[in-house]
């Protein structure tokens, strides 16, 4: 077995692992209970996505980002790749954030 199918499993088992306690905190289950659920599902997506990021939104709303650290960043000329990746948004998102009207809080 080479190095990077070792890794790949390792990954996926992580992934496994993350979501089967995740899911099992949300169910209030035992994650074992789940985890067969949770493999399937892994399957699944390592079968129909191979290779590719997925895109997975963030619950956050609008009113809970913090515009006023993000317009700071601008404005100390950090680039937006990096704003948006500090503050895992996307830069539709960003501009979003950016067009909403100075606040004078925090």
């Amino acid at each position: 077995m080479s190095r990077n199918t070792l890794r790949r499993k390792v990954r996926i088992n992580e992934l496994a692992d993350e979501l089967s306690i995740g899911a099992a905190m949300r169910l209030r289950t035992d994650s074992d209970s789940i985890r067969h659920v949770v493999d399937a599902v892994v399957a699944y997506l390592v079968e129909e996505y191979p290779a590719q990021d997925l895109y997975i939104p963030s619950s956050v709303v609008d009113g809970a980002y913090p515009v006023q650290a993000i317009r700071d960043g601008m404005a100390k000329g950090e680039s937006v790749r990096s704003i948006c990746r500090r503050f895992r948004i996307g830069r539709e998102t960003l501009y979003r954030l950016l067009d909403q009207p100075a606040s004078n809080d925090g």
